[in-house]
């Protein structure tokens, strides 16, 4: 048996992009069949995307997932820095990624993650985001709690940073600006919002565009940014990390 001192992180799986790519894949394959056999034999080149779906499906299966997510929260955690006193909600924190980044940079301050934890959301637990905390020597420093971001379960102005990373692309598209709305809510004036997300997916609605820096405008941040940060796994494209100041 491995030692403990050994023991991993577990920050999930990619679950929701392999469901995802192998629903479209057999989609796609059910329909080349069926339109070959009853409507046009040229219907039967929809197998060539479905053989694209399945291949998208596989390389998410790849190694290197925790590695990947590693370096994300050091390129995150570099962009936008803890400092020690602060209270940070970690919004759809999953296995605690980011709220456990935070805690084990900071010396004292409040460190809260938040998630309701969906079976095919990428695996994760609070309890699994607790032993995450255990195992990275945060235990006691950070907090787990099951909260939905269209409804976060803190006053106004309560925290310093609120902190999202691929979790508000994946919630539904006409309930995403409620989510956006709750986390500045709960950011004191002046304090700092920030999420990493994809820059497009066409399946689900989302874009990381001028539309976005303006709609969170109008929620009541100023200074949007978008910062290009390039992933790796399962291979090279561009996410952005999006920040902004809550006006004063």
């Amino acid at each position: 048996m491995m030692p403990e001192a050994f023991e991993k992180p577990d920050y999930g799986f990619p679950t929701w992009h392999i469901a995802l790519n192998l629903f479209y894949g057999f989609l796609l394959l059910l329909t080349a069949a069926l339109g070959y056999l009853l409507v046009t034999p040229f219907l039967l080149a929809l197998a060539a995307p479905a053989a694209y779906m399945f291949w998208r499906a596989l390389s998410w299966r790849k190694g290197g997932f925790l590695e990947e997510k590693l370096r994300l929260r050091k390129e995150f955690l570099r962009h936008v820095r803890p400092k020690d006193g602060e209270r940070v909600l970690d919004v759809g924190t999953g296995g605690g990624l980011l709220a456990i980044g935070y805690a084990k940079a900071m010396k004292e301050g409040e460190v809260i993650g938040i998630d309701i934890w969906l079976p095919m959301a990428g695996g994760t637990s609070k309890e699994t985001a607790l032993r995450n905390a255990e195992i990275e020597g945060v235990t006691g420093k950070v907090k787990f709690q099951r909260g939905d971001a269209r409804r976060i379960p803190y006053p106004d102005n309560h925290f310093d940073k609120v902190i999202a990373s691929f979790a508000i692309h994946v919630i539904p598209r006409k309930e995403r600006e409620k989510a956006l709305r709750e986390m500045v809510r709960v950011l004191k004036p002046g304090g700092i919002f920030a999420i990493l997300e994809p820059d497009s997916d066409r399946w689900i609605g989302w874009r990381v565009d001028e539309r976005l820096k303006e709609k969170l405008t109008s929620l009541g941040l100023r200074n949007v940014k978008l910062h290009p940060i390039t992933l790796t796994y399962p291979k090279k494209r561009t996410a952005y990390l999006i920040t902004g100041e809550k006006s004063r």
